[in-house]
């Protein structure tokens, strides 16, 4: 498994509470030969990838890098185990939808041996921000 750092930033400024994933990019998926992971930014923007059965990192490889930061009517962020269809009032994604799946995030990395830390800046134009 290779350690997977790094921070994410909102129209410039780092942000707290996105959730990060890294899903194999790959033309069809094989849990035996591609692991995938998540992160959540710390109040520096900072993640680090965890393998879904709780180790640190992920396996070597491309991936395709997702993000989404859930926030209620008030521009509060959800906590993690938050469900947002759950929330009254709605909620909303401050990421641009196509950064919220594997398929059309534009988003990518490539984790290999050494150092894998990764800075993601996002640029929402204002016409869209706040969905």
């Amino acid at each position: 498994m290779r350690q997977v750092t790094g921070t994410v930033s909102l129209n410039g400024k780092l942000v707290e509470h996105c959730k990060v994933g890294f899903f194999p990019d790959v033309t069809e998926f094989n849990p035996d030969r591609h692991g995938f992971g998540f992160g959540v930014t710390d109040e520096q923007g900072r993640f680090t990838i965890q393998h879904p059965q709780g180790e640190q990192g992920i396996w070597s490889g491309d991936y395709k890098v997702t993000f989404t930061l859930w926030v209620d009517s008030k521009g509060k962020a959800l906590p993690m185990e938050t469900k947002p269809s759950e929330v009254e009032g709605g909620v909303k994604n401050l990421f641009p939808a196509e950064y919220e799946a594997p398929s059309t995030t534009p988003e990518s990395a490539s984790v290999g041996a050494g150092e894998n830390s990764f800075n993601f800046s996002v640029t929402v134009p204002a016409a869209s921000a706040g969905g």
